[in-house]
């Protein structure tokens, strides 16, 4: 009993504080229920772009295990079938961790998932380059909880140079598009921080409230290989000069009355809330998050790790509940909720130290 009030004491002390109700309600929720509420679904296990920052770009080399893939609506359906008590108890469905719009039965999908949960919302994150008008149309007739578009900076140059093969003028005329839909209030965006873009983070954020943007979340790059570690703004004391531009940032964002969410530089052992998701993959398998399904390397002062994949179990081949419910899954997710002694896999990846997507500091506008 003390451990679990010791948790629930952590997780209540970082949820922002807009969402704090919100998030309560699911969390007690999901401790009454002892069932997810956020699934993820790998359905498309491919990119459209070729950014060197991106892990995916390594399946078939360094990540020998990856498989590029898009998945059928035939098999989404055998998929559907297995998950159905979870679908119907969850609150949040992802269709992808990468670019989910690629697969062409995207929509068909969320009719099957409403049909089991008419309360569903979905979460959906794009690179926009095949984000048009047409699609937009189709997003608005669906429960869509946020719209995170991807944009590393507010100049073509910076922009283009860090992600390969984007069009910066397509991004910025799609945020244009959807700022003008009923989807205008779920926009948000995410900016990966580095060495060669943060300098223009404060003027990123009055430049995206211009464009209707009340939501700007900010990451850390995720070092996969040595040679991506330079770019890193992260380092064990911290980093005054980055700093400097994070919190000018944040006075901007609420002279905009723009949310902005921010990691930390100087690392705190703190656990990563990825795995309080249900994650499954292309081939049915069960993992902390996408790095874990896969034998994913990880750099972080200097030094580079990679562990076999973290697999919980097979949707076909074990009962999903069952699953999430095993010993070995609530371990992992317990030590993550501690976040003292994390698990081996986890300890070179900077998202268990608040420094990528988990645990960030939220500045209300």
């Amino acid at each position: 009993m003390l451990k679990a009030i010791k948790i629930a004491t952590k997780k209540i002390s970082r949820i922002p504080p807009h969402r704090l109700l919100s998030r309560v309600t699911l969390g007690v929720k999901k401790y009454l229920s002892n069932y997810p509420y956020y699934l993820t679904l790998q359905t498309v296990s491919a990119c459209n772009l070729k950014c060197k920052h991106c892990f995916i770009n390594d399946y078939h080399t360094d990540i020998h295990d990856g498989i590029i893939k898009i998945m059928k609506m035939e098999e989404f359906e055998r998929f559907v079938e297995r998950l159905r008590p979870m679908i119907e108890h969850a609150s949040y469905f992802s269709f992808s961790t990468f670019e989910a719009i690629l697969n062409k039965h995207l929509f068909r999908m969320m009719d099957r998932i409403l049909e089991i949960n008419p309360a569903m919302q979905f979460p959906f994150l794009s690179n926009t380059m095949e984000l048009g008008i047409d699609k937009i149309r189709e997003l608005e007739k669906y429960p869509v909880s946020e719209i995170n578009i991807s944009l590393d900076g507010y100049t073509k140059k910076t922009v283009e140079d860090f992600k390969t093969e984007v069009v910066f003028e397509k991004i910025i005329e799609t945020i244009r598009l959807v700022s003008q839909s009923s989807l205008k209030d779920k926009l948000a965006v995410t900016f990966v921080a580095h060495r060669n873009n943060v300098h223009e983070l404060p003027d990123y954020v009055d430049f995206v409230g211009k464009l209707g943007i009340r939501q700007i979340y900010v990451s850390n790059i995720l070092t996969f290989t040595r040679q991506l570690e330079p770019l890193a703004l992260y380092t064990p004391d911290g980093n005054v000069e980055a700093q400097a531009f994070f919190d000018e940032a944040v006075k901007r964002a609420k002279s905009n009355k723009i949310t902005i969410s921010m990691p930390r530089l100087r690392p705190e052992r703190m656990g990563c809330q990825t795995t309080e998701m249900f994650y499954v993959d292309i081939k049915g398998d069960v993992a902390p998050c996408d790095f874990l399904g896969v034998t994913t390397p990880f750099t972080l002062w200097g030094k580079t790790t990679s562990h076999p994949p973290v697999i919980f179990g097979n949707i076909f081949k074990d009962d999903p509940i069952q699953i999430y419910r095993s010993q070995e899954a609530k371990r992992f997710r317990e030590a993550h909720r501690l976040g003292k002694e994390l698990p081996e896999p986890c300890v070179s990846c900077i998202d268990a130290y608040g420094l990528m997507c988990s645990n960030r500091i939220h500045h209300t506008a």
